[in-house]
């Protein structure tokens, strides 16, 4: 005969499932590393992750610019998980731990990770990022933030699959910029790219692009 659960296992069980589920809707909202980075950290590092922020000149200790290369091969992610959480000693970067919790951490990082530091040379998310730079920058930005196309014109609209929604998928994306085509929340026609430089372009765009939308009303 089967004994019914203690209460403290009965406990354990429900913790484990309330942190699975708080697991899984981190993962399934992209745009909260997005958020907690916006509210925690740019303060120091800057709108686009290069420390060039108003407090940095105040700082006894210059903020970590995460756009290089240097950064790209100094900080693995574990590493900056632990710096995140406990901070670095005679520095202003302090831990986070009683303003953070652990997923909230993990998805700072992960955010910092995609938006800004340099994918590694060679693999589809450098071609991406290379060629946005190259043939999508001039109207969408360097960081996708939309604006006035150089050389004036109409403002042209973020480019954001967390604004857009999940119906722009990089697979949408990729069509419209091999066949001109326009697609809701791609408002531009697409470039003639071939299908292997617009696949990585529309991956890099999901990758890096991450909308802040949570806490400043949907829009930056």
């Amino acid at each position: 005969m089967r004994h019914p659960a203690s209460p403290s296992t009965t406990r354990l069980w429900a913790a484990a499932l309330l942190l699975a589920a708080a697991t899984a809707a981190a993962a399934a909202d992209p745009g909260r590393g997005a958020t907690v980075y916006q509210r925690v950290c740019s303060a120091c590092h800057g709108e686009k992750g290069d420390g060039r922020s108003l407090a940095s000149h105040a700082l006894r200790t210059a903020p970590r610019d995460f756009t290089t290369e240097e950064a790209r091969l100094a900080l693995s992610r574990e590493y900056m998980i632990a710096i995140v959480r406990d901070g670095r000693p005679h520095t202003p970067m302090v831990g986070r731990t009683e303003r953070l919790a652990q997923d909230e951490i993990e998805a700072a990082v992960d955010f910092i990770r995609a938006a800004f530091m340099p994918p590694e040379p060679g693999t589809p998310l450098a071609k991406g990022r290379s060629l946005y730079r190259s043939s999508c920058a001039g109207c969408h930005g360097d960081r996708g933030q939309g604006g006035v196309p150089r050389g004036g014109g109409r403002p042209v609209p973020a480019v954001s699959a967390v604004r857009a929604g999940p119906g722009l998928t990089p697979e949408r994306m990729a069509q419209a910029l091999r066949r001109h085509e326009h697609v809701p929340g791609l408002p531009v026609p697409g470039l003639p790219l071939e299908a292997g430089e617009s696949d990585a372009v529309a991956r890099y765009i999901q990758a890096a692009f991450i909308e802040v939308v949570a806490d400043r009303g949907g829009s930056r």
